[in-house]
């Protein structure tokens, strides 16, 4: 257990996310999805991330439904934002924008009403009456677009949905605020000019990225913000061969990055280990990090990261990918 800043929470050194139980990266089949849940308390597991935009709401009603019976009070649970979620696909609605997941469009909206029908929707389908952290998601120009777009959605979120989160958390509907994002510039924001307890950012603290190591973890241990890493598999090419098609970070890869990938790849092989362990056990053993959230979709899955994640690594093996 490690704690979550100055919140008074305490969470596991590795997380559940709830991406790939919603379909997010592809199709989930429903009784495996609540398994891999299950299956990641029986292992130990104690906390649990998800959103609105996974699935369309799809990861949130199959998170619920796998944690309906286990007592509330021996896990935390978090989840985000900046979108509520609407019908779609019927009569008077407008088209599915992703055939995956549940039949809903999100609609951003970071304004104090957004926020509260977003929770509002959130408890429902999770069938919870509390959520413990709520993280503010998506507001970088890797989400929103552009610069300006993100700097549009930064000011309205400073306006509505900070003021809601720190009036939820003053009377005692959640414990602790963050931010979910992308970019660590836009982490820096977050963390100079807002009052958070968490920052969760996906794919820059790993074996292929590390922008976060320098600004973000800094600014986060001056500030007493706790650093909750996701992505540690950038998105899936850190998980795959060299030989793979993989996305880094949602986007296609550039000839440095495959190269980078490539060459740990070597290492790896060397060493006798494997890559997808040192994905895993780069962020955890760094001491900025407060949890790792990594996602996913069965119960194999589940147990073989946290198989992953124990396996001895030899310490030479670090010095050698620098």
């Amino acid at each position: 257990m490690r704690p979550l800043g100055g919140s008074g929470i305490n969470l596991t050194a590795i997380g559940f996310g709830g991406g790939p139980i919603g379909g997010f990266y592809g199709p989930a089949e429903t009784d495996a999805s609540v398994l891999a849940v299950r299956r990641a308390f029986e292992l130990g597991i104690r906390y649990f991330d998800v959103a609105p935009l996974y699935g369309h709401g799809r990861a949130e009603s199959i998170l619920g439904q796998a944690l309906r019976d286990t007592p509330r009070d021996t896990f935390i649970l978090s989840t985000k934002v900046g979108r509520y979620l609407v019908p779609a696909g019927v009569a008077g609605a407008p088209a599915r924008r992703r055939a995956e997941g549940a039949p809903f469009n999100p609609v951003l909206d970071y304004t104090r009403e957004g926020v509260l029908r977003s929770l509002e929707h959130s408890l429902h389908r999770l069938g919870m009456a509390r959520i413990d952290i709520a993280y503010i998601h998506d507001v970088d120009a890797h989400s929103q677009g552009s610069e300006d777009a993100a700097e549009a959605a930064f000011a309205a979120a400073l306006r509505g949905a900070l003021p809601a989160l720190q009036e939820l958390k003053r009377t005692g509907v959640i414990r602790a605020i963050g931010v979910g994002l992308n970019q660590p510039s836009w982490a820096l924001r977050w963390i100079e000019e807002a009052q958070i307890d968490a920052v969760m950012l996906a794919g820059r603290l790993t074996l292929l990225n590390r922008e976060a190591e320098q600004g973000v973890l800094q600014a986060c241990s001056g500030r007493g913000v706790a650093y909750i890493a996701a992505g540690a598999f950038n998105g899936g090419m850190l998980a795959r061969a060299v030989d793979e098609p993989a996305p880094f970070n949602y986007r296609p890869a550039t000839a440095a990055v495959i190269a980078e990938h490539r060459r740990l790849s070597g290492v790896a092989a060397c060493y006798g280990v494997p890559l997808k362990a040192a994905a895993l056990q780069f962020v955890l053993r760094h001491p900025g990090v407060c949890t790792l959230v990594v996602g996913a979709a069965s119960p194999a899955e589940v147990a073989e990261n946290i198989r992953l994640a124990s396996i001895p690594i030899p310490e030479a093996f670090w010095a050698s990918v620098g």
